[in-house]
């Protein structure tokens, strides 16, 4: 497949995913509610303060849409864009953000909507019924230890 192919194959999954996130909120099925958020972003602080790292991390809903963000005192000023970033990328395609580069190769990250989209390991989907509501993203470590503090986040938020 060349190059023009695969754009016009990733981009339509990604409509898809998309319409399929906007469908599961008209049925019902909302994203993650602040009290939610909050929940998970407080594991993320505990992962993070037992991993010995300062981290951010954000919560988005399915189009990418800020829940809440958190940057402990020890993160650095940019992680919080990275980890609104790598959420984003999550949510609108609901799979694990470092499992997306080859998307992120095709420059889709600037061209949807919901904001830039950081397809780095990092941020993985929240699940509400099966289906992707959102996602949970941070920054501020190595790529494992932010995908685990994320992980972390979710599985409190369940």
């Amino acid at each position: 497949m060349n190059g023009r192919m695969q754009y016009v194959v990733a981009l339509g999954v990604g409509l898809c995913v998309g319409l399929i996130a906007d469908a599961a909120g008209a049925q019902g099925v909302s994203g993650p509610s602040l009290a939610e958020a909050k929940l998970g972003l407080a594991a993320t602080e505990e992962a993070a303060i037992e991993m010995g790292v300062g981290l951010s991390c954000a919560v988005v809903d399915s189009r990418g849409a800020i829940v809440a963000l958190a940057r402990m005192d020890s993160a650095r000023y940019f992680t919080a864009d990275v980890a609104v970033g790598k959420a984003r990328a999550s949510a609108a395609f609901g799979a694990p953000s470092g499992g997306l580069t080859r998307i992120g190769e095709l420059g889709l990250g600037r061209v949807m909507e919901g904001g830039e989209m950081l397809f780095l390991q990092g941020a993985v989907p929240i699940l509400k019924d099966g289906q992707p509501v959102g996602a949970l993203g941070c920054s501020g470590a190595s790529a494992q230890q932010d995908e685990d503090a994320a992980n972390a986040g979710v599985a409190a938020m369940q």
